[in-house]
């Protein structure tokens, strides 16, 4: 589609835009770019925190350079959230990293954070999956801090398109996309990661990632028993996924 479009491509991917989670993410690699240049790939440390307002604004710094020099725009990938800031569709609360305050929350079990984010803003509780903890923790963080002055977003002209699949073979592809990341060294990747950066939030809230976890720690019994968690809740992100396309009125489907 870039190449037809004269269109250059950018990541909107909560994991692509971290150095070293290539396998996890299915980050694109160079030699299957087929020439088109990518933005936001391999910004970031896995150290680092990224937000869905930074996101936007890096973007609209890159979609600004993109159309100077007369060629479209392509936004692609799976973190809604960052799409929908993008675009306008929310209001992005411009709050400070609490640092003190994440680190006591890091401290509590994912229905206790839950069960906050619940009872001060149940309406973001329920766009974030509960064993998500690194975006709980954030919403919490957002919700409890004061005076937070919602930034309005310009609205964008945009076309918004997504795959025409059945549910039967989106999970298909997805099992089979589970066992190649399997092959092509996911648990290596894992294990690079972890002994370079210890085990940190981001990999605990990141599905390829976490269930290794589980497996170390003896909550899983066996690494075929991890592999299957991979699949299980790779699917089940994709139904959220899929409710969200679900909830707009101006996406076409198009065949893949």
């Amino acid at each position: 589609m870039a190449s037809a479009n004269n269109a250059e491509i950018i990541c909107a991917d909560s994991r692509s835009v971290y150095r070293d989670l290539d396998i996890v993410s299915a980050k694109v690699m160079p030699d299957e770019t087929e020439g088109v240049k990518h933005h936001m790939l391999d910004i970031l440390s896995p150290t680092e925190d990224f937000s869905a307002g930074e996101f936007k604004n890096r973007a609209l710094d890159i979609i600004s350079d993109i159309q100077s020099r007369g060629k479209n725009v392509i936004v692609a990938g799976g973190t809604w959230f960052y799409i929908s800031s993008l675009l306008g569709l929310v209001d992005i609360p411009e709050v400070e990293p609490n640092y003190e305050l994440r680190e006591s929350l890091s401290e509590k079990s994912s229905l206790v954070l839950y069960d906050m984010l619940l009872d001060l803003n149940e309406k973001r509780a329920r766009e974030i999956a509960p064993e998500n903890r690194e975006r709980v923790i954030r919403a919490i963080e957002i919700a409890l801090a004061d005076d937070v002055q919602n930034k309005k977003s310009q609205k964008l002209p945009y076309k918004m398109i997504a795959p025409d699949i059945t549910r039967e073979n989106l999970y298909e592809r997805i099992n089979k996309r589970v066992d190649l990341m399997i092959d092509m060294g996911l648990e290596a990747e894992y294990r690079r990661n972890v002994e370079k950066h210890g085990i940190l939030p981001l990999f605990e809230a990141t599905i390829g990632y976490q269930e290794f976890i589980k497996l170390d720690n003896g909550i899983y019994p066996n690494k075929e028993f991890a592999i299957d968690k991979i699949k299980q809740h790779t699917r089940n992100f994709a139904k959220r996924q899929i409710t969200w396309f679900r909830s707009r009125e101006d996406i076409e489907y198009v065949k893949c």
